[in-house]
């Protein structure tokens, strides 16, 4: 059962974490982790009405806290006199991360699992423990505070939004 479902999603659920958490290595740790977490709650999985949506709702915690981990780390290391690493990534590429630092975490998790891996609000719900009036709410929030980002962005910025 766990391989079965461990096949459909391995790929999906792979591209979310490193999504949210833009580390290679650590989405390949998490998603380790979430597939043993699966292993290991037999009983819950089972019970659960769509087991793709439990799998990354258990995905989407473990991002959070290795996130929230981050977090903790990097403030502790910005007291230290060194500079930040500089990336490559494309202008898009930075434009979209930028507006997505709009968000909480939690909304950026629910903004990426609804619109990049195409869940239902009622499927995020199960996924969160949010009803799926909650789930709706936070993302026309979550849409909201989006689209001010964008229009807020220095002109000659990338648009794509």
């Amino acid at each position: 059962m766990v391989e079965d479902l461990f096949e459909r999603c391995e790929r999906r659920l792979g591209r979310y974490l490193v999504q949210m958490v833009r580390d290679r290595s650590l989405a390949e740790d998490l998603l380790q982790e979430a597939f043993c977490v699966a292993l290991s709650s037999g009983s819950q999985l089972a019970s659960a009405r769509n087991q793709e949506a439990w799998l990354f709702g258990v995905a989407r915690n473990l991002a959070l806290q290795a996130l929230r981990k981050r977090r903790r780390i990097q403030l502790a290391l910005s007291r230290f006199p060194f500079s930040s690493h500089a990336t490559d990534d494309s202008a898009e590429v930075v434009a979209t991360r930028e507006l997505l630092e709009a968000l909480t975490l939690e909304d950026r998790s629910l903004v990426l699992l609804r619109y990049l891996h195409g869940f239902s609000a009622i499927e995020l719900a199960e996924a969160t423990g949010l009803t799926a009036d909650a789930v709706r709410q936070r993302l026309s929030r979550a849409r909201k505070r989006l689209v001010d980002a964008a229009e807020t962005r220095p002109e000659g910025g990338p648009r794509w939004l």
